[in-house]
């Protein structure tokens, strides 16, 4: 026993040694990450923003214009599946638009319609709407000019000839930051974004393979601000965010006056995503102006080559399928038990469930936010509810 119990204090003893050996090497390299992995947004956690420091505003100037109306064109019962659904997943709200009017709004306890969330790869869609703006600026000329035209540490090597288009649609054919490894920790959680990601190199030929990364996006994200000249908060607010009729959201910065995570973490209430939506819904027009050109939507959701289901930085319902790989290396799958009800799904994607779906043949926009989780099923909140449309007439 004595003997049992001397070898098992040394073994507890050695693992403390390489923990704290661990933590001292991350603490050298970069301590945000460590201070993020203690102190930052916990796995699956999508309400606790205060744990995402530093923040920066996106100034909003939110409208009452949201017309709302009795739930007399869904059917009780579908209602009612998707509601369960949505309680059994920890859901903070749910939001169903149809026909002109919000239909259907909950909220669980402790939640409302200020409620802010992390949307998590929601953002994504909304950056690739703002990509559409500055092209329309003047600031990038089209999606088929090369990124090295502003990433500039890209001009004397294999990636100068990626273009804006290859990071739009996931086919950079850079290197996949590995999900574990330090390199993806850093992207994550570090204080240099911009750092991490330019360090990524060539794996496969630009354009040649959808492979979905979170550094496309923050690529994406720096491009614009050297392009615009502006910081990414200020642009997004001034050409998208304070004319969508939204309120005021924030990004979460890599340090204090640094790079917003353009991948992830735009901190918006349900309705604001809902407004995202029907951008979508009404070919880019809000508030009865044209605040993106409708030929940019189109470009958005037309399918990339690559893979037929994305489009800039927004997920397509056709062709259907039950199963969505995002890469090669990466654990996480999207679930469907089923096909979309809808061939026309046009939808944005947040890990564990953060979805935005818009579809226009029904005049629909579905939202829900809340926890987020790995076996979130794509199929029963939209199909419910498209399902109890057609029941009642309410279908084209």
């Amino acid at each position: 026993m004595k003997t049992f119990l001397k070898w098992t204090s040394r073994v507890l003893i050695v693992i403390a040694g390489l923990t704290v050996s661990l933590a001292l090497a991350i603490w050298i390299a970069d301590p945000a990450v460590l201070r993020n992995m203690a102190f930052g947004p916990r796995m699956g956690d999508v309400v606790e923003l205060e744990r995402m420091q530093p923040q920066e505003a996106v100034p909003g100037v939110a409208r009452a214009d949201l017309p709302q109306a009795p739930a007399d064109t869904i059917a009780p019962e579908g209602l009612a599946t998707a509601e369960r659904y949505a309680a059994r997943t920890n859901s903070v709200a749910l939001l169903v638009w149809h026909r002109g009017a919000l239909r259907y709004e909950k909220y669980w306890p402790g939640f409302g319609p200020d409620t802010r969330t992390n949307p998590n790869s929601g953002h994504k869609t909304v950056l690739g709407l703002l990509v559409g703006l500055a092209i329309e600026d003047g600031y990038i000329k089209s999606v088929d000019e090369r990124a090295s035209n502003w990433i500039t540490e890209w001009r004397n090597d294999a990636r100068k000839d990626i273009t804006v288009k290859d990071l739009l649609q996931m086919s950079s054919g850079l290197e996949i930051p590995k999900f574990g490894r330090w390199t993806s920790t850093r992207i994550t959680l570090g204080s240099d974004l911009s750092a991490s990601v330019l360090g990524l190199q060539v794996d496969t030929p630009h354009g040649s393979e959808f492979q979905y990364s979170n550094a496309n996006a923050q690529l994406l994200t720096l491009l614009v601000e050297r392009a615009s000249g502006k910081r990414y908060a200020q642009y997004l607010s001034e050409r998208l965010w304070s004319r969508l009729g939204t309120g005021t959201a924030a990004v979460w910065l890599d340090r204090e006056g640094g790079m917003p995570r353009g991948f992830c973490c735009l901190f918006a209430s349900a309705r604001d995503w809902l407004r995202v939506g029907l951008l979508f819904l009404d070919r880019g027009r809000a508030g009865g102006e044209q605040i993106v050109p409708e030929q940019w939507i189109n470009d958005m959701t037309t399918p990339a080559k690559t893979n037929p289901n994305y489009g800039y930085q927004v997920w397509l319902g056709s062709p259907p399928g039950r199963e969505r790989m995002y890469n090669k290396f990466s654990p996480a799958k999207a679930f469907h038990s089923e096909p979309f009800a809808a061939r026309d799904m046009i939808y944005v994607d947040g890990f564990g469930g953060q979805r935005v779906y818009v579809v226009p043949s029904l005049e629909l926009v579905i939202v829900r936010t809340g926890e987020a989780k790995t076996d979130w099923d794509d199929a029963i909140v939209p199909n419910a509810i498209i399902r109890a449309l057609r029941s009642v007439g309410g279908a084209q």
